[in-house]
């Protein structure tokens, strides 16, 4: 029993799929680590965390790990990009990188060699320069999913929509309006999954409608206090999160989206539900309407026009 147990334990390290370095220094990897037969087992690493480590630069030996899909690079300011990328493109598997936190004004042009990368998350980088960086971002063939959370943006750059493979995009806790961004959201083709949450939103525009492929759009935290009717274009989606907006009814521009299945609207303004929505045919399954105003009346009154899923909460703030 001893022996097998040694043997599970020698299994489990060798072919360990994460090796996490908070608590060890990166001079793990200095370049008299020897690659040896022995070591082979080790390599077969497939996540790879090297965030909060003062790195300056990559160490080379990391090409062994041909394994490697994800790498964490967070919080290393001073990291060299340049170099780091170098050393990336070795790795046939990649294909998620965390920048997060790392002070990137301007990426190098080699982030272009990255070719089988999909995911690249740029969070709290808040001087990145999003214009200037889509450029080289486009000539990666693979990416479909961007993470720029807590970025300060204001705006969306016109160039978005060359970066062809787009489908994922991460915009919440920025700055951003509807102004002129909506316009060049509207122009990524294959684009399905949309966060907006946490900005500075008043109103969507027209332009809404040509987000008619996309199936998840978030909207909570901004100050919206109505839909336009171009949204019903939006023919695709299926996720709509409205929550701690200023809305003071449920939108009837709802009516009109097609495959609606779950509508949020939590912690906004409504008293009422209107009466368009006897009797219609709504195709919603989740609704959640948690933290507004509505009365036990008005709850069981929607009850009769939705024949879907609900979820309600106590902490409505009117009882009669």
């Amino acid at each position: 029993m001893f022996l097998l147990i040694l043997i599970l334990m020698n299994k489990l390290f060798c072919y360990t799929v994460l090796l996490l370095l908070s608590s060890c220094q990166a001079a793990f990897f200095s370049e008299t680590f020897s690659y040896t037969e022995n070591q082979k087992g080790i390599l077969k690493i497939e996540r790879l965390d090297l965030s909060h480590q003062n790195l300056k630069t990559l160490p080379k030996n990391i090409r062994n790990y041909k394994n490697l899909q994800f790498i964490n690079l967070s919080n290393n300011p001073d990291l060299q990009l340049d170099s780091a990328f170098t050393v990336l493109a070795a790795l046939p598997q990649l294909k998620i990188i965390r920048l997060d936190s790392n002070a990137i004004t301007y990426l190098p042009e080699n982030i272009k060699k990255l070719k089988n990368v999909t995911h690249l998350s740029f969070v709290n980088n808040p001087n990145f320069h999003w214009r200037k960086n889509n450029d080289a971002l486009a000539e990666m063939p693979k990416l479909t999913t961007l993470n720029f959370e807590y970025c300060d943006f204001m705006e969306v750059p016109e160039n978005i929509s060359t970066i062809k493979h787009l489908r994922n995009l991460r915009l919440s806790h920025n700055k951003i309006n509807a102004g002129a961004s909506f316009t060049n959201l509207s122009k990524i083709e294959k684009l399905k999954f949309l966060w907006l949450d946490n900005n500075e939103i008043t109103f969507l525009p027209p332009e809404v409608a040509s987000l008619n492929q996309v199936v998840e759009l978030y909207l909570d935290g901004n100050k919206l206090t109505q839909l336009p009717e171009e949204i019903k274009q939006c023919e695709k989606l299926c996720i709509l999160y409205l929550g701690n907006n200023q809305f003071k009814e449920i939108p009837e521009q709802i009516i009109g989206i097609k495959m609606l299945y779950m509508l949020v609207l939590y912690n906004n303004e409504i008293t009422a539900i209107p009466e368009k929505f006897n009797n219609s045919e709504i195709p919603l399954a989740v609704l959640v309407l948690d933290k507004n105003k509505l009365s036990e009346e008005e709850i069981k009154k929607s009850i009769n026009y939705f024949k879907g899923f609900f979820l309600f909460s106590t902490k409505n703030q009117r009882t009669n």
